[in-house]
């Protein structure tokens, strides 16, 4: 019986992945747990771009320029988001 699973290195389930990460950062409700994703997202576009052929690479640098997009409109959220967090984590308002 053949063996079947999903090998991580392979460049199509990289940017499937990606895609998966995408669609959850974009509808998770803490800016920065999006803002997490959507970063990991682009590491694994990234990584797809470096092994995928040339289709898969312009499939990876278009989604690349939607992350960025992403990246940077929820990145203000994320940190005003983390500066109060980090805020009631030293003041001891977190109980």
């Amino acid at each position: 019986m053949a063996k079947t699973g999903l090998k991580v290195s392979d460049p199509k389930v990289l940017i499937g992945l990606s895609v998966f990460l995408i669609l959850i950062g974009g509808m998770v409700i803490d800016p920065l747990a999006g803002f997490i994703c959507l970063v990991l997202a682009g590491i694994l576009v990234l990584l797809a771009s470096l092994y995928g052929t040339r289709r898969l690479r312009y499939i990876a640098f278009f989604l690349l320029i939607i992350i960025i997009a992403f990246v940077v409109s929820k990145f203000p959220d994320a940190s005003q988001h983390f500066k109060v967090y980090k805020s009631k984590a030293v003041t001891g308002g977190m109980k």
